[in-house]
């Protein structure tokens, strides 16, 4: 059977769609936010993450290391990244979990028996599973497998796409997804290229699509200062989506560091330290802001 890389399975979350909620993250994602806050869902391989803090210099993890590219160094190991294969065998011994390896292998048929523990959960709030990641449409035929699994054993499905997908994927899911939850960046194509890596036309064409089906969707936009929080954007962003029918609401996502940690345990430099925080009447302008355009909006976090 076909088996698709996870990050990790959260249950009882209630800001992924309608009613309490489990939450797949999959590994693999086609964009390059300069915002993300899980850049461990990049790679669609498995990788090693080193929590610093956690280790304790037992040591245990050198002599297992194949390519010997961890070292010992003053209060915790080093890895060299360039020798580190992410075979994860020093993850296997390391006690503290200072060291992880992120990616295990699920066939669809394994992560229904998982979110069908919480069937009691979903049918007293209204809710679901909700699929994430990185893209959880990325690889399609993993994706349709999945999505009709969840629908045949009665789950209500969400995705939450970035939509840089071939449209042909999100004709053949659609018959199995309930709502999706969308992500709009930047309306400008040019600057939507500088902060993520791609055109938004395919993203913007594919969600058009969506509701052409009337399929309920919400419309999810970061807010991140001096990037797409502009009037204008914003402007733009509701222009869109009042021409599409099934849109539901229209969340915006205020700017959060949480992801900071998640950087240093891959070794990668965070990209945006130092943006300040956006200050709360400012977001709640741009919620009154979206609601004289006549659409639904809340602020989530």
């Amino acid at each position: 059977m076909k088996k698709r890389l996870v990050i990790s399975i959260t249950r009882m979350t209630v800001h992924n769609g309608p009613g309490i909620r489990t939450l797949i993250l999959l590994k693999g994602c086609p964009l390059r936010c300069i915002w993300c806050s899980t850049p461990e869902s990049w790679k669609d391989s498995p990788e090693i993450v080193f929590y610093r803090d956690k280790c304790i210099l037992c040591n245990d993890c050198l002599p297992v290391c194949p390519k010997n590219a961890i070292t010992t160094g003053d209060k915790a190991v080093v890895i060299d990244r360039e020798l580190c294969d992410n075979c994860g065998r020093c993850a296997d011994v390391c006690n503290t979990e200072a060291l992880r390896l992120l990616g295990q292998q699920y066939t669809a048929d394994e992560l229904v028996y998982e979110v069908k523990k919480d069937e009691i959960v979903y049918k007293h709030s209204g809710g679901g599973v909700t699929v994430s990641g990185g893209e959880p449409l990325l690889e399609p035929e993993f994706a349709t497998e999945l999505l009709r699994a969840f629908k045949q054993s009665g789950i209500n499905t969400g995705v939450d796409t970035c939509g840089f997908v071939p449209q042909k994927t999100i004709e053949a899911v659609l018959p199995y997804v309930d709502f999706f939850l969308w992500d709009i960046k930047h309306m400008d194509d040019d600057t939507h290229r500088k902060l993520t890596g791609v055109s938004n036309r395919l993203i913007l064409d594919n969600l058009r699509f969506v509701s052409g089906n009337n399929i309920p969707f919400y419309l999810k936009m970061p807010v991140i200062p001096d990037y797409n929080n502009s009037e204008e954007n914003l402007r733009a962003v509701c222009g869109f989506a009042r021409d599409l029918p099934s849109l539901v609401e229209i969340n915006l996502l205020p700017l959060h560091h949480l992801g900071k940690a998640r950087y240093t345990a891959l070794s990668l430099e965070y990209p945006i330290d130092g943006i300040p925080f956006i200050k709360d009447g400012v977001l709640t302008e741009m919620k009154h802001l979206v609601e004289s355009y006549g659409l639904k909006c809340s602020i989530i976090g």
